[in-house]
């Protein structure tokens, strides 16, 4: 989104802006960007150099660019991608001084207020205590994570909005 990057730029940018939040390894970076331009959501150049070997140069798409756009703007489904997925939106939205994060903030509390329901009354009907048990821990995650968005996320993403 911020321009033409070659594989190392990218892996450097990871590390740097999201390794507390999510690790790519490099061979899996390569297979991603490949698998990428093979859809057209990336296209790359072979740039050269003097002194040193050819390094190859990718770029989004105009496609890529609006799936990206499209991923950024819709909730999580999960639970378990909220540590990962959500708050990797939440970096993007914050990077590249987005609009429209306070709506995903509020979105992602509705679908789990709607997770934190559907647990619950599967935990009412469950007769297994183990079960019921794992249900209530389930429930705790989705309301701990509700907690997070209504006191953390929703304050950061309307600080960056109007910031921006």
């Amino acid at each position: 989104m911020t321009g033409p990057k070659h594989g190392y730029e990218i892996i450097q940018f990871l590390g740097t802006a999201l390794g507390s939040t999510w690790h790519i390894g490099t061979s899996q970076l390569y297979t991603l960007l490949k698998r990428l331009e093979g859809d057209n959501l990336l296209r790359s150049s072979l740039e050269t150099q003097d002194t040193r070997p050819s390094k190859r140069i990718f770029s989004l798409t105009a496609e890529g660019k609006k799936l990206f756009l499209d991923w950024l703007h819709a909730s999580t489904e999960h639970v378990r991608d909220l540590r990962i997925e959500f708050l990797t939106k939440l970096f993007f939205f914050n990077r590249l001084s987005l609009k429209g994060g306070s709506e995903l903030v509020l979105a992602q509390i509705k679908v789990l207020e709607q997770i934190r329901e559907r647990i619950r009354q599967r935990q009412e009907k469950e007769k297994d205590p183990f079960k019921r048990l794992v249900f209530g821990f389930k429930i705790a995650t989705a309301e701990a994570w509700l907690e997070w968005l209504i006191k953390q996320a929703q304050p950061f993403i309307n600080e960056v909005q109007d910031n921006g």
